[in-house]
């Protein structure tokens, strides 16, 4: 009906409310559709404030998927937008909503950080229910910390707010983190007595989402008290629910829980069972899927928004532009379908080893680098850039065709290697308009040309070191790569270093955070490690740790010479 009336503001409505609906749903790729379909309708109909509203949600929904990085540039571009419009209450919230990932990720100092800064503008604008929120989530921060009476401190104020603001759900949620501190402090009694509040008042809101986590907290607190029977009861209940419901990791917590009763019982035989059990859940979330399926298709509807994006827009294109324009959604395209099949084979016919090689070579020319080349390439030719258009088109065409060649063999001579990895920083540099300087220092025993070395090893060491490193903010940012020709070893010795904050400054201690690129380059060594008679480990220090004055990171590895 919206789309028949032809106004703007009402299709962008309806496209938000439909993905609304659908995030509820948790049918999260559908929502985001919708999402991207109400941004150019509002921009249409000139209403700011909902394209913030929009990316905020889109925001919600990567966070939901674990998808930190997107979720940090949807909430930082609805962040702008409210920044521009003074909405100082969109901006608190933005200011909850990172500190919320940073939390996911384990960064203690980051969360803080934006949680303190929230609170104190939610202060100013006496927002009385997201104060509760806030107090809340930092009682949980500093629970997470074993700082206990802080969190306490920080539980009361939220207890404050949300007696007088809050809804049901929040007084469920706050009553589990008292009875947490109490647990913490072997209050046994004192935390079994929270729980059941809790309980009572997720059974009268039929939360069977939040109930098999109470169940499972007055299951241990029983347990410590030597209540087995009682225990057991509650874990009955967890175990009906998230069978039910199928949510899987409260149901490894039930059996898990109900393991530890049973060897406290002298009962080995059946604690094994459930540990076997535990075993099984945890294995089957490794296998899920959910996430690629979900990358997929952002992949698809992607290329349908900016296609229909276009259109839109009715750009007055000269030929020239028309087939820059229709090269480079070509490349896109072509590189999709290949990827795609790629992936798709993989999982029929390989064995999982295999399969993980494939996944590998995916994720080394992932789809949001390719989005954002194709939005930078797009800036150029709007501003009539000709000459940078084709020269990063180029340099775009060439690193890509670079990497779907390389990723089908086994070894690749050094000098294809190098020309990758030029590529990939001159593009960078192209993008962000920053001269990041770099500098091969190859041993002259090496010979380009017939040295032959397994492709991809160090493209995610630099792409780390550019984005983790935050070189991109660094005006005196280098990268220096040095290929060394080892005598005693008959290896190639690889050092790439960086002058960027370090990796120390970037992690807590106790972090089983890993980067995207981290990630990449272990996968990298499982698969060479195979298929290979040597094994081949990688080195990472803060060179603070060499110098106090030296600051940054090296990475280290050798393999064996290789010739054709």
């Amino acid at each position: 009906m919206t789309r028949n009336l032809g106004d703007p503001s009402l299709i962008g409505l309806a496209e938000k409310t439909q993905g609304v609906s659908y995030f509820y749903q948790a049918v999260y790729d559908t929502a985001l559709v919708h999402f991207y379909q109400a941004i150019p309708e509002f921009k249409k109909a000139e209403q700011k404030l909902d394209v913030g509203k929009v990316w905020n949600n889109i925001a919600v929904i990567y966070r939901r998927t674990n998808k930190a990085e997107l979720a940090l540039e949807g909430y930082l571009k609805a962040k702008e937008i409210y920044e521009k419009l003074g909405y100082k209450k969109g901006i608190a919230t933005i200011y909850f909503n990172v500190g919320g990932v940073y939390q996911s990720l384990g960064n203690f100092l980051e969360t803080e950080h934006y949680y303190l800064m929230a609170k104190s503008l939610f202060e100013d604008l006496d927002y009385g229910a997201r104060l509760g929120e806030v107090n809340m989530n930092l009682g949980v921060l500093y629970l997470e910390q074993k700082q206990y009476d802080r969190a306490l401190r920080y539980l009361n104020k939220s207890e404050i707010f949300i007696e007088e603001y809050g809804n049901l759900p929040q007084k469920g949620e706050l009553l589990l983190n008292f009875g947490e501190v109490a647990f913490y402090k072997k209050e046994y009694e004192k935390a079994l007595s929270y729980y059941d509040k809790c309980e009572e008042i997720r059974i009268r809101i039929s939360d069977f989402w939040g109930l098999p986590k109470s169940y499972i907290y007055s299951a241990q607190c029983l347990t410590e008290l030597e209540r087995y029977d009682e225990a057991f009861d509650k874990l009955k209940k967890s175990e009906d629910i998230c069978l039910k419901y199928k949510l899987s990791e409260d149901l490894e917590k039930t059996y898990l829980q109900k393991s530890i009763i049973l060897e406290k019982k002298k009962d080995f035989e059946q604690a094994l069972v459930y540990n076997k059990k535990v075993q099984f859940i945890r294995d089957s979330l490794k296998l899920d899927d959910r996430t690629q399926r979900l990358n997929q298709l952002e992949f698809i509807h992607y290329l349908d928004l900016k296609e229909k994006e276009l259109e839109i827009k009715d750009l007055a294109l000269s030929r020239k532009n028309i087939f820059l324009l229709s090269l480079m959604i070509l490349i896109i395209l072509a590189t999709a379908f290949v990827l795609f099949y790629i992936r798709s084979r993989s999982y029929r016919n390989k064995l999982q080893t295999l399969s993980l090689e494939q996944k590998v070579r995916l994720s080394q020319m992932n789809p949001h680098f390719l989005f954002n080349s194709l939005s930078v390439i797009q800036d150029f030719i709007l501003d009539n850039d000709n000459d940078k258009a084709f020269s990063y088109l180029s340099k775009l065409s060439g690193l890509v065709r670079g990497v779907l060649e390389n990723s089908t063999q086994d070894y690749i001579t050094v000098r294809e290697e190098l020309d990758i990895l030029s590529a990939y920083i001159e593009l960078q540099n192209l993008r962000f308009g920053q001269g990041i300087s770099y500098r091969f220092d190859i041993d002259s025993e090496i010979d380009l040309d017939e040295i032959r070395i397994p492709p991809m090893l160090v493209q995610p060491i630099i792409e780390n070191a550019l984005v983790h490193g935050e070189l991109r903010n660094n005006p005196e940012a280098e990268i220096k790569l040095c290929l060394l020709k080892n005598k005693d070893t008959n290896n190639i010795d690889f050092s790439i270093e960086d002058n960027g904050v370090g990796i120390d400054i970037k992690k807590k201690p106790g972090s089983t955070h890993k980067s995207m690129g981290t990630k990449i380059l272990h996968d990298r060594v499982r698969i060479y490690n195979y298929y290979s008679k040597n094994t081949l480990s990688i080195d990472v220090i803060d060179l603070k740790t060499l110098n106090k004055n030296l600051h940054g990171t090296r990475v280290s590895f050798s393999i064996p010479l290789c010739k054709n």
